[in-house]
Formats: C-alpha cells, structure tokens, sequence
C-alpha cells in the first residue's frame, strides 16, 4: 500500500515503512501541511509530525542519518541498515543486516568529512587491519570491509548487551570476584592482541562490550599501534591519543613508542572503575585530569568500597604505577597476578568442602563401630 502512494520526502517513506508512523498519522500530517500552506504558512512535513508528537527529533535526526548515507534510502554497502547505535570521533555505528546472508552486524561508517584526511583514512584501515588479525572469543569479530559511494566502512560482530560504562552504572559497582573474572578475560584478549604487536591505546569501559554471557569483548581500535616502523608515523611526538580518563602517564605524555604496559595501566584504571563507579582521577578540566595522572596522589579504591580485598589494591596499584618500568611488563603477568587472587580462594573452597566430607566420612565410621560394639554387648 505504502508503495503505491507518493511521499513528500524518502525520510517520511522511510518512517512509514519502518511504522514509526501508521498511514492514518500520515494522513493528518499531509491535511495539516495542506492546511497551512493554504493560509500561507511554510510547514515541512518533519514540522508536523514533531508538532504532532508522532516522531521525536531523535527519531527524525536518526532516518535523516540512514538516508543520507545512500540514494536507496536505508540500504547502505550491502547493508540495510536498521538503527544507530553509536557515535565515534570518526564515524558512526549502525545496527545492519547483510542483504545476502541475513546477518546481524554492527555496521561502522566513517563521515564523508574525515575521508578528506588521509591520515584519518588510514587510521580507519588501520582498525580493520588489526580487527583482521584478531580472532579471539574477547574480541569483537571483524565480518567484512569496503567502500560504498564516497563512505568508507566495516561490518563487525553485533553484541547484544551494554557497554561496560553502560553495566557498572547499572549495578553502582561489581563485586570482586566479578570485576576480576572480568579483567582476567579482557587481558586474554589484550594479552593475544600484543602477540600480534597491536596495542590498543585507548582501553575504558565504553570500550568494552558485555555481551548476554556476560562475557566483556574489547572493541574500537580506532587508535590502535602496530609497533612496526611502517605504522608508527600514524602518532607524532607530543601528540596524545587516548581518553582522559583511563590514559597512561607516556600518552599523556605525548610519548611514542607507546607499548603494551599503556594498556595495562588503562585496565588497572578500568578495574577500579568496575570496583568502585568512579574514575581514579577527577577534575574540572580534562587538562586537570591529565596532570594527575603524571603528579597527582591517587585514592585508594577501598574508599569507595571497603570490602576491596587489599591483594586487589596491591595489584591496582602496581598495574597503574606511574613508571612503566615499574608495572607488570606484560598482560600475562597481569593473569597470573588476578589468578593468584582467585585461586587460593578457590582452593580455600574445595580444602573446607574436603573437610567436611572427612569430617562427615569418620563420624559414620565411627557410629558404625560404635552400633556394632553395642549389638555385641547387647547378645
């Protein structure tokens, strides 16, 4: 039916297909557009439909988005596009299905503003290169990569769940264990990523996705580093790349041979997050939050919450210590430090289970013998 009448716009096409407006709200919308111009005022449709409450601007905003990427409205690359779902420095990211396969992915598309910049287009690439080379369960997967029209874009694995920022602000904070299983599956990932000499550079909880399993996958490597002489002219000297918050004392720095103990100090960042839903550093600036973070005194996050164990403290610490040299120098130094935290826990379990399960094994042994030397004196 939608097909056989003609829309004043594709957005409102659009939003009629998608039924963000039923054909009768349609209808009113074309009387009053009618209405008004007959007594010579100048209303769009979109007017209407806000004034009317039939859309919201978030709404008309976002197919305004969808229909601008591509002449046939909401198909895009291969991809018909579903909604937007996020906004990076360099492009935005849609929920999309492949035309062919059905697939549900999470569909990233640079602005055409950025693709005047080559070193913008080659950052873009940059992350797709190094999504190509990581396949790991803490990762998100990289499906596909191309060009459609004058937009660069990829298509990654759509996960079903919050961000990490998103789920710490929901639970207030994690409890210990859960914040370290957590962190100990995020450094697997990071740990296999250094393998392959890619550094993420900007690990923070909005970062990192938690998917239905509450497994945490480690996305956005926009800014990524291949330590490589090929790629390091991508980061210049005294220029920092990374977020305020969770950023390493070298990025701030503007240092370059940034390596993988940055993101070891973001996860340590990113731990106490988890622990506390609170930053390590705060300011009213983002210049006063990089200072401290190169002079300022941190506060313990057993402040914040008490039942902290002090092992994890220590290990925050020393994953957050301002001399990377004085950090752990690797990711699996990190697993083996939260391990050590887990498993003596863990063994504490099984050693009082066994216990009792002895405890329990001799009393029957016991009474057994008892009951037989009291049927002997009874005959």
């Amino acid at each position: 039916m939608a097909e056989k009448i003609k829309f004043e716009s594709p957005l409102i096409q659009l939003a009629v297909e998608r039924k963000l407006i039923s054909m009768e709200q349609f209808g009113q919308c074309r009387e009053l557009v009618k209405k008004s111009r007959r007594i010579g005022l100048e209303s769009s449709f979109e007017e209407v439909l806000l004034k009317q409450g039939f859309l919201t601007e978030e709404q008309l905003h976002e197919l305004s988005e969808i229909i601008t990427l591509g002449e046939k409205g909401d198909f895009f690359g291969g991809y018909r596009l579903q909604r937007l779902i996020g906004k990076g420095g360099m492009g935005k990211v849609y929920e999309a299905v492949h035309e062919f396969t059905g697939r549900k992915v999470a569909l990233k598309v640079l602005t055409v503003q950025f693709t005047k910049e080559r070193t913008n287009v080659s950052r873009f690439f940059q992350e797709v290169r190094a999504l190509a080379k990581l396949g790991h369960p803490n990762i998100v997967t990289l499906f596909d990569a191309g060009k459609a029209g004058r937009r660069y874009y990829f298509a990654m694995e759509l996960v079903d769940g919050p961000s990490l920022a998103e789920y710490v602000t929901k639970k207030k904070m994690l409890d210990e264990r859960e914040a370290l299983l957590m962190t100990v599956q995020i450094a697997r990932a990071l740990s296999f990523a250094h393998a392959g000499s890619i550094v993420h550079r900007d690990i923070k909880p909005e970062n990192i996705l938690v998917d239905e399993h509450y497994t945490p996958k480690v996305t956005d490597f926009g800014v990524v580093m291949h330590q490589d002489e090929d790629h390091m002219t991508l980061t210049q000297e005294g220029f920092m790349v990374g977020s305020v918050h969770f950023s390493s004392p070298e990025q701030v720095e503007g240092m370059r041979d940034i390596d993988g103990r940055s993101d070891i100090y973001s996860l340590g960042a990113t731990l106490y997050y988890m622990l506390t839903g609170k930053t390590v550093f705060t300011g009213k600036s983002a210049e006063e939050v990089l200072t401290k973070h190169l002079v300022g005194t941190w506060t313990s996050p057993r402040h914040h919450n008490p039942s902290i164990s002090p092992a994890v403290v220590r290990l925050i610490r020393k994953m957050m210590a301002r001399s990377r040299d004085k950090r752990y120098q690797s990711m699996d130094q990190v697993i083996a430090a939260i391990q050590r935290i887990i498993l003596p826990r863990w063994y504490l379990r099984v050693l009082a289970a066994a216990g009792i399960g002895i405890l329990l094994f001799a009393a029957g042994s016991l009474f057994e013998v008892f009951t037989g030397f009291w049927e002997l004196l009874l005959h």
